[in-house]
């Protein structure tokens, strides 16, 4: 009777030892698995994603950046190329289809990285080194969030709204509405409707022209400087509530120019044979015209100096204003 009792311990033990021997390796085999799935993932990120898509002539592209370097560069092809250095897992989501030529009308770039999150959400902002685009020319870009810098070149429209970053716009031929909390805005051999907004930052025009009578430039700036080269606009707003205006180029018969700051000058270097009706207000500053003036008025009861006065025959409005700063008309 003992020595059945006494095998059958023996027999209960072996199972024992081996149960825990197979917990143990499962367990072994299961922590590995887990530690290359991790590395796997952090390896997939410094791998550069590229992917593309057929797409509609006049494609509209939405897209959220969280951080990066963004370079967006127009080109032939009705296909959008998306590249990522060292960050998301691009990707895009299809919003509407062009019936007439059954491709995607409406694009959403996404990051389809779901290491953190099985659920991928709409707002779902691209990150990386860098995030790279070709697109159609006739492409209008819509692009909101925050980057380190942004080149957009050869696309129809753009508009960026941004926390903080750079912007570089250059040929874009519908439009542009361009803002950033904190950053410098520059624009050049561009047309359309021209609206730049920065908080904090320079904003920087050349060579930019309407597309269609009655489109309007505006820029505003709460510190920082504004130049403007070679502006062909008919209508234009530029406002800085510290920092300097500097505008280069022709005054446009019959236009309408308004240019304010709080705190920063204004100089105006215009060709000798310019026409226009102007209103200056300079505050606790100076007023210097190398062009001849004539029918100059001073108010005497103003309690900041101001004067109106024409140039030429008169065929522009130019409103000038100042509260702490000097006005200058120089020829160009």
């Amino acid at each position: 009777m003992m020595k059945l009792l006494l095998n059958t311990y023996k027999a209960e033990s072996r199972s024992k030892v081996f149960s825990l021997l197979f917990f143990l390796s499962m367990l072994f085999s299961f922590s590995s698995s887990f530690a290359q799935t991790t590395k796997k993932s952090a390896r997939d990120k410094n791998i550069p994603i590229e992917k593309s898509i057929l797409v509609d002539a006049k494609i509209y592209i939405s897209m959220c950046v969280s951080e990066g370097k963004v370079k967006i560069n127009g080109w032939e092809r009705n296909e959008i190329r998306a590249f990522v250095k060292e960050g998301s897992a691009v990707g895009f989501e299809i919003r509407k289809m062009n019936e007439q030529t059954k491709k995607p009308l409406l694009v959403k770039i996404v990051d389809l990285d779901t290491s953190n999150d099985k659920n991928i959400g709409v707002e779902e902002c691209l990150s990386g080194e860098e995030i790279e685009l070709d697109v159609p020319r006739n492409a209008t870009v819509d692009i909101k969030g925050s980057a380190s810098e942004t080149n957009i070149n050869l696309v129809s429209r753009t508009l960026i709204k941004y926390v903080s970053g750079d912007i570089f716009l250059s040929n874009v031929a519908q439009g542009i509405e361009a803002s950033t909390f904190e950053g410098d805005v520059t624009v050049e051999n561009s047309s359309g409707v021209i609206n730049l907004t920065t908080t904090s930052g320079n904003i920087v025009a050349f060579n930019v022209s309407p597309k269609e009578i009655g489109d309007i430039f505006k820029s505003k700036t709460s510190s920082g400087a504004i130049t403007l080269q070679q502006l062909e606009f008919g209508q234009t707003e530029v406002t800085t509530s510290s920092g300097s205006i500097r505008f280069t180029g022709a005054v446009q018969n019959g236009g309408q120019y308004n240019f304010g700051t709080q705190n920063g000058s204004i100089t105006l270097f215009i060709p000798p044979n310019s026409s226009g009706k102007l209103d200056a207000s300079y505050g606790f500053g100076v007023f210097d015209s190398e062009l001849p003036l004539k029918n100059v008025f001073k108010p005497n009861s103003s309690k900041t100096q101001s004067l109106t006065a024409v140039f030429g025959t008169g065929d522009a409005t130019i409103n000038l204003k100042t509260v702490s700063g000097a006005i200058r008309i120089k020829k160009q």
